[in-house]
């Protein structure tokens, strides 16, 4: 029993030495909650319906997370990740970025955000937490809102074409008609017989001819004949009755002078 007795204080003491060399965190009572604030803006020509954007936080160093890591915004609009409790103070890191969206006409915002968490004991013994955004990995840039600007391109939309409404046919040129130029037009003027006949061995003609076409009129004189076919057939009789005449005349002479001899 007596040597059990001068242990203790042996163990008492080696016990306060320990407390001096490791000493015990004070826990403040309580915990601190941070929701962080999330933002997405739009420019150029918005999608119909409105796009839905997933917005993914990540911790570094097994800084504590929330239930869900993930949250979702649709159109432009804020939102909040759920709240990270945190029961020792300290300094923790985390990142958040934007997951692309899928449209071929929209340009999404690649931003990653670097956030950093201080929690410190409050005057009150409480844990107070201050949250800081940066857009550089050493967190030396301004502190910043952590919000993302998705703009989108314009879509040509088709002209809606109406349903039962025939499609005009292209119109047709019309095809040029030749004109035709009209026949010409010979007008004879016809011969009158010459009341006084031309003397023995001339013949006349007097007569008109007139052309018209396209280009205008002209009257063509007719060139004179030399005769007339009957007066001609006339005088060839004639001829030749006189030469039988004079044949027989110069035979019946000539007989006679052989009788006469």
């Amino acid at each position: 029993m007596k040597t059990n007795i001068r242990k203790f204080p042996a163990v008492l003491l080696l016990a306060v030495l320990c407390l001096t060399v490791f000493p015990i965190s004070a826990m403040a009572a309580g915990v601190a909650e941070v929701k962080i604030p999330v933002s997405v803006e739009l420019s150029g020509e918005k999608p119909s319906p409105d796009e839905t954007y997933t917005i993914i936080l990540q911790g570094e160093d097994e800084a504590p997370m929330p239930e869900e890591n993930t949250i979702t915004i649709t159109g432009a609009g804020k939102a909040k990740f759920p709240a990270v409790e945190y029961a020792v103070p300290g300094v923790y890191t985390y990142s958040v970025s934007q997951q692309p969206g899928k449209l071929e006409n929209g340009h999404y915002d690649n931003t990653v955000y670097y956030v950093k968490v201080t929690v410190t004991n409050g005057e009150s013994g409480d844990l107070e937490a201050v949250v800081a955004a940066h857009t550089d990995a050493q967190m030396n840039s301004e502190k910043q809102d952590i919000g993302f600007v998705n703009s989108y391109d314009p879509v040509d939309t088709p002209t809606p074409v109406p349903e039962n409404t025939p499609t005009p046919l292209p119109e047709k040129t019309p095809t040029a008609v030749p004109t035709r130029t009209p026949a010409a037009t010979i007008t004879n003027t016809p011969i009158k017989p010459d009341s006084n006949p031309p003397a023995s061995g001339t013949s006349s003609y007097t007569g008109t001819s007139s052309y018209t076409g396209n280009t205008g009129s002209s009257h063509v004189k007719a060139m004179p004949k030399t005769g007339d076919n009957t007066n001609i057939a006339k005088w060839i009789a004639v001829i030749c009755v006189s030469g039988c005449v004079v044949l027989l005349a110069a035979v019946f002479v000539r007989r006679k002078k052989k009788t006469d001899k």
